[in-house]
């Protein structure tokens, strides 16, 4: 039995993109970004903070029992919460205070332990024996803050009213607030990235090509496909510097496989390809060596071509048409015509010879 929300109880809060985008990306990403900023606050509400393996688990936990295609309904209660993540009851709730603080997650509804007297009716007839109502949570991507509004003593300050006329509008606050000069004469404030850091990103960002090709590619294996690209991308940068393929991927599997006799299907799939590619020499990808085998096999056949007509040539050039020795390879050749000619024929002979002969008489009738 489920308490109804009525309508609008969602209303401005956006849908998610899948629960493991949601896990994985969006939780993750905001805990990068913001965990520096909410600890004072997680702090004094909770009592402490938390790490990102434990935000995660609970995250997931939650997502699992929330809509597939909306992240919403997600009402596992708290008790539940503690007996799937085996975690505490005040890390549990310091994890629900934390993705609210980070922007993704909503309570739309707050549980409470006892269930008013209709309710309570209401569940007694449906055979529902429980006493209370979980929290329902919305699990969506993160809001942006809301930096428009200024607060004076705990109240919003309003926009003051034009000193000169309806017609002219008083100094826009963001040159007054945020600098002394005008924002349209002020550059953006860049931090300089250095050499190594331009280069890790682009092999990053090739690495998540790599790894979005890989995971697309009907050969690849299931369990690949347990993390996203953006999951794989680091594992799969040096590859992808060096110029490897889905397929290379795919065929170096097959071969580890082949050698050892069994199926991969490894536990920790990131962990696994990381270290096969350590055991891979990266500068020769499996169809580079393929390339090399086929241009030395080519390579091959040519040679052998060439020394063949080098040593016709050499024999050709050897005599003239009228020599002895042409002479005598003609005549040994319609001798050995003659021969073969002859032995056809007296073959055929013994075998008609060999043959019953079948002798019809006609009766002539007085």
């Amino acid at each position: 039995m489920r308490l109804d929300l009525g309508d609008g109880a969602y209303n401005g809060i956006p849908i998610w993109q899948g629960a493991q985008h949601w896990v994985e990306i969006v939780v993750r990403e905001a805990y990068t970004a913001e965990y520096k900023n909410i600890r004072p606050a997680l702090v004094e509400t909770t009592g402490g903070g938390i790490s990102l393996k434990t935000l995660l688990a609970v995250a997931t936990v939650m997502a699992s029992v929330a809509e597939f295609d909306t992240g919403r309904e997600s009402r596992l209660s708290l008790d539940k919460t503690i007996e799937r993540t085996g975690k505490k009851k005040r890390t549990v709730q310091r994890a629900r205070q934390a993705l609210k603080l980070l922007r993704v997650a909503t309570e739309v509804f707050r549980g409470r332990l006892r269930r008013k007297k209709g309710e309570r009716q209401g569940s007694y007839r449906v055979g529902d024996k429980g006493r209370g109502w979980a929290s329902v949570w919305a699990l969506h991507p993160r809001k942006p803050v809301d930096k428009t509004r200024v607060y004076v003593d705990g109240s919003i300050k309003m926009a003051p009213h034009p000193r000169r006329g309806h017609l002219l509008s008083p100094t826009s606050r963001r040159e007054v607030l945020n600098t002394k000069r005008s924002v349209d004469k002020r550059a953006a404030s860049r931090r300089k990235e250095s050499k190594a850091e331009v280069e890790k990103a682009e092999g990053v960002r090739k690495g998540l090509l790599l790894a979005s090709r890989w995971l697309s590619n009907p050969r690849t294996p299931v369990w690949a496909r347990r993390h996203t690209p953006r999951g794989w991308a680091p594992a799969l940068a040096a590859s992808a510097a060096h110029g490897w393929t889905a397929a290379d991927l795919n065929d170096t599997i097959d071969a580890w496989a082949k050698a050892q006799n069994m199926v991969a299907d490894p536990k920790h799939p990131i962990a696994f390809i990381r270290w096969l590619m350590k055991q891979q020499d990266l500068a020769f990808a499996p169809h580079v060596l393929a390339q090399i085998a086929a241009d030395q096999e080519k390579n091959e056949r040519e040679r052998q071509a060439a020394v063949f007509e080098a040593e016709r040539g050499r024999y050709a050039l050897a005599a003239s048409e009228d020599s002895m020795g042409r002479q005598s390879a003609r005549f040994v050749a319609r001798r050995a015509t003659d021969i073969a000619r002859r032995r056809k024929l007296e073959s055929s002979a013994r075998e008609n010879a060999t043959q019953p002969v079948w002798i019809t008489h006609r009766q002539i009738s007085d």
